[in-house]
């Protein structure tokens, strides 16, 4: 019956997205623009057909958490469209974030304040937490591929902990199709935002702090770009919030590097991590997130522009 639901996500995605792209390739084109990596425009928006397939199929499964992260992606689309301030949108997702802490995030935060006793404290950090899940997701869909890439990976490894998301993997596998190099669609803010929210949202409901840390730790080669940048264009005394090409995949990119191969080595990275998840205890897994991290820096010095 799962695989039934997969293959229905993914058929269903696939027919969505081939009928609506004219319809987004009018009204969403993305043009190329300084601080992207695309020369050519596109339609953008794409996300918004396997948020759409998926929260009918979550729905129809009677599982309601991914439906908790849909107003991101009715902020996300006005932003491809009408590029909403910045502040608006980060309101919007500490608003998602608290709502789904509240609702669903009781187990996490007992476990949590054990070791913190303050309620309200372990609260806010939890919420930072979230915040910060959904922006890094967000600042790595900036090439074809990357984000739905490993997404379909970290998905797949996590459903054996979670359940209800083979028709996210499916949904996610049809619009991969249409967003690998050369891609013809983007996702969006309407599908990062989702995608961030959903991942944060599964993290709160997780049964034991230890599956917790593991799904961070499944994600790292995307949180560590975006932390280290974060760090660096800090210690530069840059605007962190100001556009920029700084992360490791884009100045990857930048060097020459074609969007699919700097993809593939993400997910590759994500991947070997997913078989290390599924067959050893976490001790292992951080040790291989750590191997991986130094690989990236040692990936970076040889082939990456340099940070500046």
């Amino acid at each position: 019956m799962e695989i039934y639901h997969l293959l229905i996500s993914f058929l269903t995605t696939f027919l969505f997205i081939k009928t609506f792209i004219p319809f987004l390739k009018k009204y969403f084109p993305d043009k190329p623009n300084k601080r992207g990596m695309h020369q050519k425009t596109k339609p953008t928006s794409g996300g918004i057909s396997f948020v759409f397939i998926y929260s009918l199929m979550a729905i129809y499964q009677g599982f309601y958490l991914p439906l908790f992260s849909i107003p991101l992606t009715i902020v996300g689309l006005l932003d491809d469209k009408y590029n909403i301030p910045r502040f608006i949108r980060l309101f919007i997702q500490i608003l998602t974030t608290a709502f789904i802490l509240i609702f669903f995030g009781e187990n996490i935060l007992n476990l949590f304040s054990e070791l913190i006793s303050n309620r309200f404290i372990t609260f806010m950090i939890f919420l930072l937490i979230g915040t910060s899940i959904i922006n890094f997701v967000n600042f790595m869909d900036g090439i074809d591929g990357l984000v739905c890439g490993t997404m379909i990976v970290v998905f797949i490894t996590i459903n054996s902990e979670f359940h209800y998301l083979l028709p996210f993997i499916g949904a996610l596998s049809a619009f991969i199709v249409f967003n690998w190099q050369p891609s013809k669609l983007f996702m969006g803010d309407s599908g990062s935002l989702f995608i961030g929210s959903y991942l944060a949202s599964l993290n709160f409901t997780a049964t034991n702090e230890i599956i917790f840390y593991k799904n961070l730790l499944l994600c790292s080669p995307l949180f560590l770009d975006c932390i280290t940048t974060i760090i660096r264009r800090l210690k530069n005394k840059q605007n962190i919030f100001s556009p920029h090409k700084l992360h490791l995949y884009q100045r990857l990119v930048s060097s020459g590097m074609s969007h699919s191969k700097v993809s593939l080595i993400y997910i590759s990275s994500v991947s070997i991590l997913g078989l290390i998840y599924s067959l050893y205890n976490i001790e292992m897994l951080v040790f291989s997130a750590l191997i991986i991290f130094l690989l990236g820096l040692l990936l970076e010095k040889k082939y990456a522009i340099n940070f500046n």
